[in-house]
């Protein structure tokens, strides 16, 4: 098993390395992944952040939306949790079964004095409290089985990102026998993982990996086009200072029909929103023009 050395916080890069170990770094070998994101909301593969995720909230406090390519929830990060990700061969048997992966995560958690357990299949429990989220997903013969810890995050910002169903979680931190900094157990974790021999088992990425893993973030994981636009079809109807009532269908992240009920003329609003992506900046300047209404206003009636 290898490892990258990945201090890299931005949450672009990192998922894009995620992928670039599981389907292009063809080596004879597993790897483990360990880093840390920057603040950001990663969503499920087969999200809607428009319905699911607070827009409001998220624009006001800069906090970026990527999608991942494994299924579940949306998951709050900041420098505060860590993300671990075993990518592995022949993965007939172990799809599904996340004990396989999980057992050494508690062995090291329990080695820290951390009571852990696993519960519903795929998440770590002090007790009733969730400490741990995983996720898997599989490519060709090669699975992927992603988890974040919480160390200490701002768990408070885990559920007002999101208008879904609400999660306790607790850090582990106040469970640490001995006081330590995120990075540190970052670091710590890694050499559990490897029993102290981690040396001579890092892979060092090179400019040939460096440059997929750039074109994946660029293409992919910065293009508001896989972050949002992958959403699936969704139906929203608004009133607007008791003047209009939208009706609107998002396809793809784009108006692609628009209906105004009003005694106004509205025709040519209608045509300047058809076909305008669902995003608060594309709303502004196509409204710009429109000085009857309240842009501010309208943006707040449309999208939050």
């Amino acid at each position: 098993m290898l490892t990258i050395i990945n201090n890299n916080t931005d949450p672009r890069f990192n998922l894009a390395v995620e992928e670039y170990v599981l389907k292009y770094l063809n080596l004879d070998e597993d790897f483990v992944l360990i880093w840390q994101n920057s603040k950001c909301v990663i969503i499920g593969r087969n999200q809607n952040p428009f319905k699911e995720l607070d827009g409001y909230f998220l624009r006001k406090n800069n906090i970026p939306v990527i999608r991942r390519t494994t299924e579940g929830r949306s998951i709050y990060h900041d420098l505060g949790n860590i993300n671990f990700a075993f990518v592995t061969k022949n993965h007939k048997n172990k799809t599904d079964n996340y004990k396989i992966f999980l057992n050494p995560v508690v062995d090291i958690l329990q080695g820290m004095g951390i009571k852990a357990t696993i519960r519903n299949k795929n998440n770590l429990y002090i007790g009733k409290d969730k400490i741990s989220i995983n996720y898997q997903n599989t490519y060709k013969d090669k699975m992927i089985h992603h988890g974040i810890i919480f160390v200490d995050s701002n768990l408070k910002n885990f559920n007002l990102v999101q208008h879904i169903e609400k999660v306790e979680l607790v850090n582990i931190k106040k469970y640490l026998q001995q006081q330590m900094t995120v990075s540190m157990f970052r670091v710590l974790f890694l050499h559990q993982l490897f029993e102290g021999e981690v040396g001579n088992k890092v892979y060092n990425l090179d400019d040939l990996d460096l440059n997929k893993i750039n074109q994946l973030v660029k293409k992919k994981y910065n293009n508001w086009k896989w972050n949002y636009g992958e959403s699936s079809e969704f139906l929203i109807k608004r009133e607007y200072e008791n003047r209009m009532l939208f009706t609107l269908i998002i396809r793809n992240g784009m108006i692609k029909d628009i209906t105004i009920d009003s005694f106004e003329n509205t025709i040519k609003l209608e045509k300047a929103l058809l076909n305008t992506r669902y995003d608060e900046d594309d709303l502004r300047k196509m409204l710009k023009p429109f000085k009857e209404i309240s842009i501010d206003r309208m943006i707040k009636t449309l999208m939050y």
